[in-house]
């Protein structure tokens, strides 16, 4: 198929679920109708009444759960109104894609069949079953004209209730009719329990998923969903004392993560503000300024809809509006400088403003260019990076497009409205002694460049020596609010034993005062939107604020808290701790229930398991491995029945004759519907439970001969108990057993990495076997071997723009090596917080690669400039590094306090912006602090070397000049 990268399957007993896994830049809509239109291709011999569908596949698209309320609280007319009611209501809702149902008991008409009263009236299973089926059969018999009228005709036949099918004619014998009922009981009963439902201290309750469709709208869908919610429950559509009561709402976690987002741009802007009042000293200036953050972002948001790009939490919240602003400060900067100076003084204020513009507005053409190239690796991720941070690169260029737009529009005309020529400078006494400072100490600097520049590099290679410290991990785990727990039984537990372990982990989590309410799920839905066994259950836990917990208690001491008493309580159990939409998204990465998992490939699923096992013993030893367990492949038993064909001859059946009554008396056939109104049920055969409830009745199942007289099942088949699969995982057409892990503690890169040296160490894989480690430690290798090209070329193309722009070899290497200086703050600030490197501090990076280049061209152009005004190297290069001193560190600043919220912000919805935004302001503290006097240092000793500098060896530094 095109664009299909991956086949992953999963095959258990009763179902088989087959996933497709297209490239990102695929379409899904073409890729789900061509998917569609190859399964009726399928020519495998599937089972009577067996058809493939297509199931939504959206691992983000859990926005509501509810559960039914009823008064009398039968589970099994819960589940009728949540099949036959709830689910279509909500499938009208727009957005909503599907809805699935968990837990309850679906209804079904049974018919029980007394072997021995069969036998007695000489007839066979497949002529009981023929029978009910050909009585419920409604038929048409065209149209009949009476007169002037039409009338059509119609023959009825269907069953509607107990006493339809149990007077169901077999046979008569003597003229007397022989009836189901003589042969077999009829009753209302519900189909094999595959998943409960428990919550809180409610043993069981039926509960539904409500599923958005891919690339919906998260709150017009929930708007549409509560209000669908609200008109169920008030508008007399369900049975009396019904309701719907929702317990996850996806809406929570959106409007407190958009209120962390937008309360850390506001504190962002504030501070902003601040800045640009420090060092202007002018509110006017300052509200210039300003003013150009919500029209860029305005001009951003508009060029976001016209482009149709979504915009995320991350795009929005990792805004830096003092990068956004940068070329407007460059601008007013300048310009307020110059009306402050007394320079011309019979020079208008227009000329005066044109000539401070168009000053700078080749420099800042430039920066804002190579900012935009910067950001070029972003828009070549892929993957779950790509979905992520391909709207921040987008929203990011827009704004920036927006922001110099206005820098040279709007910027101009607001000063020469609101400033003039002449216009006295506020004097910062704090701000001109740190100036003084920074002045004093730059000329001591260059009166020695060779020892200021050892000293510089030895620092700059000592502090980037630390990144192999960071180790790394995919993406900061967005805090959703919630745990999502797994707990791992053995194989062979059955669903009461499971529902057991379900209520007694409930109780647990419910002793915690954190926690508001536990959801569990033991086993799957009948709808078959899960694969998995009566072994696994799966638990939703609703936390309070944290800001009500106990001071100094964290989520992840929470969890191990929850996690120590568990592992006490039941022993032999395997937990896992996650979040609801993390869970999801990590599943669908890996393809097994966890956060990582390894994938042990290889031909015989008994030796693959083996080596699972061992890889989970080796691997226990590694600091930072938690929540391990291996899904067995091996290990269900299995009641064989194979049919001796030599023996069945003799008895005049074929094998089809035996296993369709192995089917149909044992695990029950359905053979038709009841319909009630709009509802169909199943009518189920099979015999009564004491023919069919041990081995030995099963042995003696009676099978019809066709030429008269019966034989036992164990005459004409083999009958023994096996070990068989209970799961076969494949990929690439390949089985694999998994493992799951997850790491806790320490970093993901460090932590898999030491396993793997371990398993590699000590385990010896046979021939034909393979192992992967996959989640997200493959996702992160994935994005690092993409970013490992990229970057550079970016790079190279920033360097192609600095060569277009100073034309000069020289001085493309002296800006090019402002990167690295400014990559030191970002590394020691990542090792000072103890944050692992990741995708999103790697953004941070490309940032502060264009902050350091952007900040370097702008002092480079102005000291050419007056160079080319006839001043001395030494004095143009002082000159400008006093006059760009207060451009330049008000950008730093602004670039690094811009998102200083983002940093320092532990509320939901800030960790995904949290590596990028310390990058950012590490970054900016070096720039400030180092280029601040490693650039202009550079500048000396290249030109000194070239033979350009007319001072020689002694230095004659110009005064300081602060104008």
């Amino acid at each position: 198929m095109r664009n299909l990268e991956a086949i992953r399957t999963i095959s258990l007993f009763g179902l088989s679920d087959v996933k497709l896994f297209f490239s990102w830049d695929s379409d899904y809509y073409w890729d789900r109708t061509d998917v569609l239109n190859r399964l009726s291709l399928i020519t495998l011999p599937l089972p009577a009444g067996i058809s493939p569908g297509l199931n939504p596949d959206n691992p983000i698209g859990e926005v509501y759960r509810y559960w039914v309320q009823s008064p009398d609280h039968n589970v099994m007319e819960e589940k009728e109104v949540e099949d036959w009611i709830l689910e279509k209501q909500f499938k009208t809702v727009p957005g909503v894609e599907d809805v699935a149902g968990f837990g309850g008991l679906t209804k079904e008409y049974h018919v029980d069949v007394d072997a021995d009263k069969l036998t007695h009236y000489q007839m066979s299973l497949p002529t009981l079953t023929s029978a009910i089926a050909n009585a419920n059969i409604n038929v048409g018999g065209n149209y009949l004209e009476v007169g002037e009228q039409t009338l059509d005709v119609r023959g009825i036949g269907f069953i509607h209730s107990l006493d339809d099918i149990g007077n169901i004619t077999l046979s008569t014998s003597n003229a007397t009719p022989v009836r189901v009922r003589e042969l077999a009981d009829v009753s209302i009963g519900y189909a094999p329990r595959l998943g409960i439902v428990g919550m809180n201290d409610r043993d069981e309750v039926v509960q539904g998923i409500v599923l958005m469709r891919k690339y919906g709208d998260t709150l017009k869908t929930l708007d549409g969903v509560e209000a669908k919610a609200e008109q169920l429950n008030t508008s007399g559509m369900l049975p009396k004392g019904y309701k719907v009561v929702p317990y996850y709402d996806r809406r929570s976690l959106v409007y407190t993560t958009l209120h962390t987002v937008f309360e850390n741009l506001s504190l962002g802007m504030l501070l902003v503000f601040l800045v640009l009042m420090f060092f202007l000293g002018n509110l006017r200036t300052a509200i210039i300024a300003a003013i150009n953050i919500p029209l860029a972002m305005f001009g951003a948001f508009i060029l976001l809809y016209l482009t149709g790009t979504p915009a995320n939490l991350l795009s929005l919240g990792a805004v830096d509006f003092g990068i956004i602003i940068d070329s407007t400060i460059i601008v007013i900067e300048n310009i307020y400088r110059h009306l402050s100076s007394a320079d011309n003084p019979r020079e208008s204020t227009l000329g005066c403003i044109k000539r401070a513009s168009s000053e700078v507005g080749g420099p800042m053409f430039y920066s804002t260019l190579i900012f935009i190239v910067a950001f070029l690796p972003l828009f070549t991720m892929k993957g779950v990076e790509g979905v992520i941070f391909s709207p921040m690169s987008h929203t990011y260029s827009f704004a920036l497009i927006s922001a110099i737009l206005l820098a040279v529009t709007l910027t101009p005309v607001l000063t020469s409205l609101l400033l003039h020529k002449g216009m006295k400078e506020t004097h910062n006494f704090v701000w001109e002694a740190f100036h003084r400072f920074y002045h004093n100490l730059f000329v001591r600097v260059l009166r020695h460049p060779k020892v200021a520049l050892a000293i510089i590099v030895l620092v700059m290679v000592a502090g980037l020596s630390q990144f192999d410290r960071l180790g790394g991990e995919f993406l900061p785990k967005l805090e959703e609010g919630n745990i999502w727990a797994r707990a791992t039984l053995p194989l062979t537990t059955s669903l009461s034993n499971a529902d057991e372990v379900a209520g007694g982990v409930r109780r647990i989590f419910q002793s915690f005062p954190e926690v508001t309410t536990v959801v569990s799920q033991t086993g799957r839905p009948d709808d078959g939107s899960d694969t998995t066994g009566f072994f696994n259950i799966e638990f939703s836990v609703d936390l309070n604020p944290q800001d009500q917990w106990p001071r100094g208690l964290t989520k992840d001491r929470l969890v191990s808290q929850i996690a120590d008493q568990l592992n006490a309580r039941f022993p032999g159990v395997n937990f896992g701790f996650s979040q609801n939409i993390e869970d999801n998204v990590e599943e669908a990465l890996s393809g097994v229930k966890g956060v990582n998992a390894i994938k042990v490939y290889g031909p015989d699923l008994s030796v693959d398991e083996g080596i699972a096992n061992q890889i989970k013993e080796v691997v226990s030893g590694v600091p930072g491995m938690a929540d391990m367990a291996v899904y067995r492949a091996m290990g269900q038993p299995n009641l064989m029945i194979t049919p001796d064909r030599a023996a069945c001859s003799r008895y005049g059946l074929n094998v089809g004759d035996v296993n369709g009554v192995v089917q149909a008396a044992i695990g029950g056939q359905a053979i038709t519907q009841v319909l009630q109104g709009e509802r169909a049920f199943n009518l189920m055969v099979r015999w009564q439970p004491k023919y069919r409830e041990s081995l030995n009745a099963i042995r003696q199942i009676r099978i019809a001969q066709p030429s008269g007289g019966y034989v036992q099942l164990d005459q004409v088949a083999d009958i023994k108990t096996v070990e068989g699969a209970s799961f076969i995982y494949r990929e690439a057409l390949q089985r694999y057993v998994p493992m799951r892990f997850s790491v806790r503690g320490r970093d993901m890169q460090s932590t898999v990495e030491d396993a793997k040296r371990a398993v590699a160490k000590q385990i010896k894989l046979p021939e034909g076997v393979r192992l992967d480690w996959m989640g997200e430690y493959n996702e992160l290798q994935q994005a690092n071997r993409r970013l490992a090209i990229v970057i550079p070329l970016a790079l190279l193309f920033i360097m192609g723009i600095l060569y277009a722009a100073t034309l000069s070899v020289v001085n493309t290497l002296i800006l090019m090596a402002q990167v690295p200086l400014a990559c030191l703050g970002g590394v020691l600030a990542l090792v000072v917080t103890g944050t692992p490197f990741s995708v999103s501090a790697a953004v941070g990076f490309i940032s502060i690669f264009a902050i350091a280049i952007m900040d370097g061209i702008l002092l480079n152009f102005y000291i050419h400039q007056l160079w080319q005004q006839g001043h001395t190297v030494i004095d143009s290069i002082v000159m400008g590094a006093d006059r760009r001193f207060r451009a330049l560190m008000m950008t730093a600043l602004v670039d690094g306090l811009g998102l200083l919220p983002a940093a320092l912000s532990t509320r939901i919805g800030a960790q995904t912006q949290r590596p990028l935004a310390i990058v950012v302001i590490g970054g900016a503290i070096s720039i400030a602090l180092l280029t601040r006097v490693f650039h202009p240092t550079l500048v000396y000793l290249f030109h000194k070397q070239l033979g350009l500098s007319d001072e020689g060896d002694r230095l004659v530094a110009p005064p300081f000049d602060a104008e």
